[in-house]
Parts: structure tokens; C-alpha cells; sequence
């Protein structure tokens, strides 16, 4: 099925080169990492192209976020990391003008003569291996083989997407060995941290991959974990970065860790492959501290700073420093708060209430991480009020362990409540009424029992 997959990216890339030179181009973009980074692939590839586009960025896009599309007859409009579970909203556009959505998640089957639909999943291959940023690749390299200098941009919007897999098999496995043959990364073998040039200390207070319950946000906690490691802190009057340690030094570090999370039980979950960005400035060379400095921008409301940083606009990138900065004390004040008995463990789910107090735009990353430090054999989901919507935005994820389809329980019980739902199996998210809160507690929990009793 992959060569018709890509048969089907080759054509679509060949009538795109065409009509985009008589229309008027708006992308519309989701706002994480790989939404961030296949808007700026395709952002490069208009520029390439010697077309006028406007691009925007949003949230989520449903049935109230619809309405921000603008569209004519003369536009070509195209969706990015969504849209494809979402063609029931886009129809009026479909019907009037030109749409392209490159997407991986759930799609919906809809054939139209302006409609063209890049979504693997149609094709029968598997959504995991890929995230939105490499199929954009992908896209881009058939609209013009000079695109390949993006690969860069493809591998931290998978990262981001946590879709590392995709960049070792399927139909991108042999164009990163030509990325890697013609120097725009290196693959090493190194502790799966971010920030390599930041104080060792506080990489390990701060990070969330691997997540360290018992340290995370603690800087005294961190220096103490150092410590009785053995690990020297200090050059001088320096502090010691990720990039000082030695191998010997790195293993103690992954040792420490794995006895003070003793759920681990992966070695790859804390050191393995880490790709660099050959071609990128040192401090954008680490593809996962690059991906979640966009990821952090974006949750922070600063969209434009992540995609000035992909389209090689350094100026910005103390801005986006800061903006992460804050990003993780926001985290870290969201973690403190769900622990004081905002979280409700039902048979089959675990419910983060969050309310007004934990940000809608960081529900998702909380839910994660109580995901990870939890490790527990049942789904997380995590609620949150969204001001923008006055919906409550819902995050659930899983453990790949179990079969439970994550989209389609959302999908369930939000139509049942009024609301919308989309994502994947093991990562879902929806939008509710305020105030259905406690039923859509109650439903999804049954829902699981029901599902769990036919296994």
C-alpha cells in the first residue's frame, strides 16, 4: 500500500505546483510542534515557489474555530496536523474551492474533485509511524527534490509528536539515510535529555522525558540527586552542562535515574538515539530541545516565535528561551496543583480535574506526564476550562499496552454530551459543555468497564 501512498503524493504534488500560480494560498496550521514545523515545510515550499500565502495557527480546529476560515473561489486553502477528522466542518469550503489537507489523524472518507486528502491512514499504513512534519516533508520533496534541506524540520516535528519510529521505517527510512548521507543530521547515542547547554541541575529538575516524580521542579531535589550520584556540579564557577559529562558520568546519571524510578523498565526510555541537526546553530542542534522550545512557545501563546525560529530567524531565539522558562513554572505549578485532590482514580480511568487553575493550552502535557509518572494500566484524561471556546477541553492518553481506542471513546461520549472529538487511539482529545463534567466522568468510565468485559 505505501507505493500508492505515495503515488497518490506524487500526483497531488504535481497538480498543487499548478493551481497554486493562479490562487491566492491560506494555510491553517494546529499549534503544537509538528503543526508548527509543517507549517514552516510549507511555508518554505510557497516561498520556493514564488507564492503569496497567508498563514495561521490554531488551537484546535471545530466547529466554533471553523468560522475563522476565510475562503473565495480564487484561495487554495490548506490544513496542517488537521482537518482530516474534521471534513464534516469543511465541506462549504470543499464545495466552493480548492483544499489540501495533510494530516494523520482519523480521517473521514469524503471524495471531491477539489479535495485532495494526504492522510496514510487511508492508504492502510499505520498513523503511528508518521506525524504530519514528515508527510509535509514528504509532500515537499515531490513538489521540488531542493526541499530536502527540510528533513531537519520533518525529524523535530516527529520527535515533538513523539512519532520517532516514523523516521526509522516506512517511506521516509530511506530519505533520512540521504539526509544522513548528505550531512543535515548525525544520530548518537546519548541520554535522552534536552538542554545541552543549560545547568545540568536544572535539565534534570525540569525534565518530563524521562519524567523523575520525586524531583520534578525541585531544584534543591535535583542538586541532592547530583550529589549523591558522585557527579561533579561545578568547572570552576561554572555550571556543569549535559554536553561536560562523560560516558562514565552519563551512565551513573542513567542508573540514578532508573533506581529512583524504579517503574522503568526500558533502558531506551532514558538513553538512545538523540538526532542532530547538523545544519542548524549549536544551540537548535539537539532536534528534542528544539521541539519542545516550539512546543513551549505555542502553549504560551507565542505561535510566530516557533516558526520564525524554523524559517532560520534566530533574533528570536532569547524570546523563545523565556517563553520556556515559563512554560515550565507553569507546568510545575500544574503539577503541585492537580496533586492536592484534584485527581479522581475511577475502575478504569484516572481523571485530572483542572478547571480554571491548569491552562487549556498545557492539559494535554499534564495529562502526559501523570501518564508517565503514574505508568498506570488504565487511560488518563485530563479537563480544563478553555476561554476561548467556554468549552472544557479534554486530553486523554494511554499506554500502547491495550487496545482501548481513545478516539473512539471520545468520540463517543462527546457527541453524546454535545461536544467534538478526534486524535488517535493512544492520544485523543475533545471539547464538552461546561458542566458536563462529572457525567462525561461517569460515561467514559463505563464506557471502558464495557469495553474492558468483551476482551
Amino acid at each position: 500500500m505505501i507505493n500508492l501512498f505515495l503515488e497518490e503524493v506524487e500526483r497531488v504534488a504535481r497538480i498543487f505546483k499548478e493551481l497554486i500560480r493562479r490562487k491566492h494560498v491560506r494555510v491553517y496550521a494546529q499549534y503544537d510542534a509538528d503543526g508548527i514545523t509543517s507549517a514552516s515545510i510549507i511555508a518554505k515550499v510557497l516561498i520556493r515557489e514564488n507564492c503569496n500565502f497567508e498563514l495561521r495557527v490554531f488551537k484546535q480546529l471545530n466547529s466554533k474555530t471553523v468560522k475563522d476560515v476565510s475562503f473565495s473561489e480564487s484561495d487554495f486553502l490548506i490544513f496542517l496536523d488537521m482537518g482530516s477528522g474534521q471534513i464534516n466542518l469543511l465541506k462549504d469550503a470543499i464545495e466552493k474551492t480548492n483544499v489540501l489537507i495533510i494530516d494523520h489523524h482519523e480521517p473521514i472518507k469524503y471524495e471531491h474533485h477539489n479535495l485532495f486528502h494526504i492522510n496514510p491512514l487511508l492508504f492502510g499504513e499505520d498513523s503511528e509511524k508518521y506525524s504530519t512534519s514528515l508527510l509535509s516533508f514528504i509532500f515537499a520533496k515531490f513538489v521540488n527534490p531542493r526541499n530536502i534541506d527540510q528533513i531537519d524540520l520533518a525529524i523535530v516535528g516527529a520527535i515533538g509528536d513523539r512519532r520517532e519510529e516514523g523516521i526509522k521505517v516506512g517511506a521516509i527510512s530511506n530519505i533520512v539515510e540521504e539526509a544522513k548521507a548528505l550531512n543535515f543530521i548525525n544520530v548518537i547515542k546519548d541520554l535522552k535529555f534536552f538542554g545541552s547547554n543549560r545547568p545540568l541541575f536544572k535539565v534534570i529538575a525540569y525534565s518530563f522525558d524521562p519524567l523523575i516524580p520525586s524531583i520534578y521542579g525541585n531544584e534543591a531535589a535535583a542538586l541532592q540527586f547530583l550529589q549523591d550520584l558522585g557527579i561533579k556540579l561545578k568547572n570552576g564557577e561554572e555550571w556543569r552542562t549535559l554536553k561536560d559529562l562523560t560516558k562514565e558520568e552519563k551512565a551513573m546519571i542513567a542508573d540514578g535515574i532508573i533506581r529512583e524510578k524504579s517503574d522503568i523498565v526500558d533502558f531506551s526510555e532514558i538513553f538512545g538515539e538523540v538526532f542532530i541537526l547538523s545544519k542548524k546553530p549549536e544551540f537548535l542542534a539537539d532536534s528534542r530541545e528544539f521541539s519542545v522550545l516550539i512546543n513551549a512557545c505555542s502553549r504560551m501563546g507565542e505561535y510566530e516565535l516557533g516558526i520564525r525560529l524554523c524559517l532560520g530567524d534566530y533574533s528570536v531565539y532569547s524570546k523563545s528561551v523565556e517563553k520556556m522558562e515559563e512554560y515550565k513554572k507553569q507546568i510545575a505549578k500544574s503539577m503541585s496543583f492537580i496533586e492536592n485532590g484534584r485527581i479522581v482514580e475511577k475502575e478504569n480511568g484516572i481523571f485530572i480535574i483542572g478547571g480554571k487553575e491548569i491552562p487549556d493550552s498545557l492539559v494535554g502535557t499534564i495529562t502526559s506526564m501523570v501518564l508517565s509518572s503514574r505508568r498506570p494500566n488504565k487511560p488518563v484524561f485530563g479537563l480544563a476550562y478553555d476561554n476561548v471556546t467556554n468549552m472544557i477541553k479534554v486530553s486523554a492518553r494511554k499506554r500502547s499496552i491495550d487496545n482501548i481506542n481513545l478516539r473512539d471513546i471520545l468520540v463517543n461520549v462527546a457527541s453524546e454530551l454535545g461536544g467534538e472529538a478526534g486524535g488517535h487511539k493512544d492520544a485523543a482529545g475533545a471539547y464538552i459543555p461546561v458542566g458536563r463534567e462529572h457525567e462525561f466522568i461517569e460515561r467514559v468510565n463505563k464506557l471502558i468497564g464495557e469495553m474492558n468485559a468483551k476482551k
